[in-house]
């Protein structure tokens, strides 16, 4: 007989009193558990593996040390293709003829995805495995990573524009590079239907944005929900010092990013089947296409090689169970006590969304009543469109305003402002702390930080001169090679003896070329005393493959990229600051609610339109588009001193509104007891005092 068949019927107990009855359906007993199968269950649960495969060998990694190992490289790995899209940005344009303002909307687009994602991931990472929801993000990171290089294998190799010099291409296929005087007039374009046209490629910038969807997975989940999963997991006193390992690591990214990307640029596109030389082409020559896809399959092999052992993480690491007991054994504060409260309230909310609709409406009106804070927000909304917009396309400024080649300004680029702004990030976090909670302090050092580092768009206004250009679209008087059946859409630049440009050897008049030594000869536009209106004229002058050189002063690079490693520090040591005074103009339970607005109207307001609208106004600065068949692809020539001046112009103007909006915020900031620190001070020292005196 078992135990449990001699303890009384309970229904009948009930009938026989005047006690409701238990309900047939209530189950009788349940079998307990030992404590040794509800540790074995427990243990279960916090082993690491996959798919309930966990071996003892692997319980190694199974520690807060190797995860956030792990999601230092991931976080790495995300922050290099930030450095990675600017700095191919010119190159894509060249390649799949778009303008400026499609590839800052590629840019935008990961900024435009976030906004999206961000909110669902970080409500989803509240009720799942955290572990695995950021392993999932850096596993969609490598395919996005693999899909953003495929364009690369899908089209056909790279056509230069105006023509090549490669010597297994029959001349029959070549454009008329040089110039025929028997021809009569321009030579028409041909346009079979065989050939891809400039439109075709442009429609990879669909590719790109689906890819950046893909992208953004990774850094959403990671400085989000990862930061949770690690607080959790840890314990709070080293907390700070791993999520600071973690950004530290993260910040490194974008300077190495720029730095290995300068370094496939030098490389050609089709690499390793061609090297460009063989195409006459070098890395200084402006249609050169470096090797833009070649790090985006990497990064995407290690994306997908990291996100393996994340996934494999359990939900709670072993030891976080006596972290939450510790964690229960301490006393509620009243803090904890009002957070409570508001969680009641909002249990009480739930199934009643006209409830929900009316209590979000009031959190946003009493946010609004901040009029600090309202401030304070737009104003580092519409600061943060002129970062974005200049990070996005700084290295292509780079090396419109001083003839750099795309390899050496994203270098230069990478190893100034970058890092500027990766230190001041650090520095910032300690001067936040020597100002403390004084609100009025903390906005008057941000207002002072954006108007210095503001300075520095005048930097801008620096430019090395080019030389005269003989273009089409530019010099209309031209006349010379009239007789020389030029293409308008030939490209092929070449500086005459004379010191002039010319869009090509055509346009030059030159008759003949040395493929040994580079130099066209019998150029019939090019005379010393400048163009001329017959290439009939026997003459001997000559002119040299690729653009003339800018005549630039030794002074101006160094000052130009030390100014801008300046901007990035000084701009990024308010960044702790603004943050720190954000959590004190918003009331303590509309705090989560004023970042996660604050959050969305920077990157509405910022930096989705920055990339776009910087890309919009360099296009105004072109003087000489390419094109085919009536269709306009990419830029071939800008003015660089018109690229200076918008730049300088866009930057000086939302600077002076966002630094206008930061001190209207100082202004009208009332001071608080909290802002006065050193009344606190003193009474805890008269406390002391008292303590001691009893």
């Amino acid at each position: 007989m078992s135990m449990f068949s001699s303890l009384p019927d309970l229904r009948q107990a009930a009938l026989n009193q005047t006690a409701r009855p238990l309900l047939d359906t209530t189950p009788r007993y349940q079998p307990f558990k030992t404590p040794d199968q509800i540790l074995e269950e427990k243990k279960g649960r916090l082993r690491f593996g996959w798919f309930g495969f966990t071996p003892d060998f692997l319980q190694f990694f199974n520690t807060s040390r190797w995860l956030v190992f792990f999601m230092s490289i991931a976080a790495y790995v995300d922050c290099t293709t930030m450095a990675f899209i600017p700095g191919i940005v010119s190159t894509l344009e060249k390649r799949f003829e778009m303008s400026s303002a499609q590839s800052g909307f590629i840019i935008s687009s990961s900024q435009i995805f976030a906004l999206v994602t961000v909110p669902i991931i970080t409500h989803i990472g509240g009720k799942y495995h955290k572990g695995k929801l950021i392993g999932l993000g850096v596993l969609m990171f490598g395919i996005g990573a693999f899909l953003f290089a495929s364009p690369h294998y899908w089209t056909g190799p790279y056509k230069v524009p105006g023509g090549g010099f490669m010597m297994n291409m029959t001349s029959s296929l070549m454009p008329n590079t040089l110039c025929q005087a028997s021809t009569n007039g321009s030579s028409a374009e041909q346009c079979g239907g065989s050939s891809q046209n400039y439109s075709d490629l442009s429609n990879y910038l669909y590719v790109f944005v689906v890819a950046q969807f893909f992208l953004c997975l990774c850094g959403g989940p990671m400085f989000t929900v990862g930061v949770a999963y690690l607080d959790e997991n840890v314990k709070k006193k080293v907390s700070g010092v791993y999520v600071a390992v973690l950004y530290t690591v993260a910040c490194v990214g974008p300077s190495i990013g720029f730095l290995v990307i300068a370094q496939l640029l030098s490389l050609y596109v089709e690499w390793p089947s061609e090297d460009g030389y063989s195409a006459g082409l070098t890395p200084w020559d402006p249609r050169w296409v470096g090797n833009w896809w070649l790090g985006f399959p990497v990064l995407g092999f290690l994306g997908i090689l990291v996100a393996i052992p994340l996934l494999a993480f359990p939900r709670k690491l072993p030891g976080s169970e006596e972290l939450e007991e510790e964690e229960e054994e301490e006393l509620p504060t009243k803090a904890d006590i009002v957070k409570t409260e508001d969680d009641k309230a909002g249990v009480g909310l739930k199934g009643k969304p006209v409830e929900a609709l009316k209590d979000l409406l009031r959190s946003l009106r009493d946010l609004l009543k901040s009029y600090a804070f309202s401030l304070l927000t737009l104003g580092v909304s519409i600061d943060a469109m002129a970062y974005m917009g200049l990070f996005a396309f700084a290295p292509k400024v780079c090396e419109l305003l001083f003839g750099l080649s795309v390899m050496s300004s994203s270098t230069y680029f990478g190893l100034s402002m970058v890092p500027g702004a990766a230190l001041g990030s650090l520095i910032g976090g300690w001067i936040s702390k020597k100002i403390g909670v004084n609100c009025k302090r903390l906005l008057l050092y941000v207002f002072a930080a954006f108007v210095l580092s503001g300075l520095g768009v005048f930097v801008f206004l620096m430019y090395c001169p080019e030389a005269h250009k003989a273009y089409v679209s530019i010099d209309n008087s031209m006349t010379c090679s009239t007789e020389c059946g030029c293409a308008d859409s030939l490209y092929d630049p070449v500086c005459g003896g004379n010191g002039v440009e010319y869009q090509s050897p055509c346009h030059a008049g030159c008759a003949a070329k040395n493929y040994t030594t580079m130099m066209y000869t019998g150029c019939g536009c090019n005379l010393g005393g400048g163009i001329q209106s017959n290439v009939t004229t026997n003459v001997t002058s000559y002119a040299t493959h690729g653009a003339c050189p800018r005549n630039c002063g030794s002074h101006v690079l160094p000052v130009f990229f030390v100014v801008l490693f300046l901007m990035g520090f000084i701009g990024s040591t308010a960044g702790p600051a603004f943050t720190a005074v954000t959590l004190r103009l918003v009331p303590p339970k509309l705090r989560s609610f004023g970042l996660g607005m604050q959050w969305t109207l920077m990157r509405i307001i910022g930096m989705i339109p920055g990339p776009i609208v910087y890309g919009r106004a360099m296009d105004n600065a072109c003087v000489q588009w390419q094109t085919s068949c009536g269709q306009r692809g990419a830029c071939l020539v800008y003015d660089s001193r018109k690229v200076g001046l918008f730049v300088f112009g866009l930057g000086t103007g939302l600077r002076v509104v966002g630094v206008a909006l930061c001190f209207l915020a100082y202004l009208v900031c009332k001071p608080t007891p909290e802002d006065t620190p050193d009344n606190d001070d003193d009474k805890n020292v008269l406390k002391s005092d008292k303590e001691a005196q009893a």
